[in-house]
């Protein structure tokens, strides 16, 4: 009986060893993330709320261009609708939408704001490992999510 639950036990373990971790992206740490890492100007001009504000946005544009989910029913959509491509976005696309979205708001966030928030981001969603390889065939910078 031992031996048996033993075997059991190292056979879910060499499965979970070979098997791809999941990354999450959680909001509240990815802006706690970003604003602890803020250059000392930026901290004192944008508020936590704004760096959820230009992270809510980015996640909006991502959404909006396939290359990020608010959950298994997104992914059930695509997969249903046949949508099932790798998607390449553009850091430059996403700073515009954001800066956008930050005039149509009314906040103080200007395109230097953006791209240094960004960035942090960048750095949050590969140190929870939700990068993917970067997209250097098709000359786009950035890489998949």
């Amino acid at each position: 009986m031992v031996g048996l639950a033993a075997y059991a036990v190292m056979r879910a373990s060499s499965r979970l060893a070979h098997t791809r971790a999941r990354a999450v992206y959680d909001l509240y740490e990815a802006v706690e993330f970003v604003a602890e890492r803020l250059p000392d100007e930026l901290s004192a001009k944008l508020s936590y709320e704004d760096v959820e504000a230009v992270l809510l946005w980015r996640l909006d544009h991502l959404r909006l261009q396939g290359s990020a989910t608010y959950g298994r029913g997104d992914v059930t959509a695509a997969e249903a609708e046949g949508r099932n491509e790798e998607v390449v976005t553009s850091d430059d696309d996403s700073v515009d939408y954001v800066l956008a979205k930050a005039t149509e708001s009314g906040r103080d966030v200007d395109a230097l704001d953006v791209v240094v928030v960004l960035d942090l981001e960048t750095q949050y969603l590969d140190a929870i490992g939700a990068l993917g390889p970067p997209a250097e065939e098709s000359g786009q910078q950035g890489g998949t999510v």
